[in-house]
């Protein structure tokens, strides 16, 4: 490696050494910057690092709530199923029992029948009998 300053001066012994302090000097400069990279890709790796354990945290978390989502969806479906279910029955139970109109028209036959108006055998001849005396008292 010969710089500006060594293109003209011949070849001595102090010449040489002083290219060889020169170029001492360039790989000792060199070296740190070597050194320098070193270290400040030692750090990059080192950030790196953290970043992907810090991303693999956060994943495994973010599996982890994804279960338990999962786990409370299926929990609503089943518990979705069984309402269903219910109303099903209830449904079906309804429609077996007596509409509002039929209710109405029981309750007209009921007061058709009104059994309070209803006479026992008794009366009816106690009624004929009291009849009788007063239509036999009138004569």
């Amino acid at each position: 490696m010969e710089t500006e300053v060594h293109k003209n001066k011949p070849l001595t012994p102090s010449a040489l050494l002083e290219m060889l302090e020169e170029l001492r000097k360039e790989i000792a400069a060199s070296s740190e910057r070597s050194r320098l990279l070193e270290e400040r890709l030692k750090q990059v790796r080192e950030k790196i690092q953290i970043i992907d354990e810090t991303y693999l945290k956060k994943i495994e978390d973010i599996k982890g709530s994804i279960k338990e989502n999962t786990n409370e969806i299926q929990a609503f479906r089943k518990d979705l199923d069984e309402i269903k279910e219910i109303i099903r029955r209830i449904t079906k139970e309804m429609s077996q029992m007596a509409k509002l109109n039929d209710v109405k028209l029981l309750e007209k036959y009921v007061d058709m029948l009104d059994v309070t108006r209803i006479v026992t055998r008794e009366e009816v001849i106690k009624l004929i009998n009291d009849e009788m005396l007063k239509f036999k008292n009138k004569k």
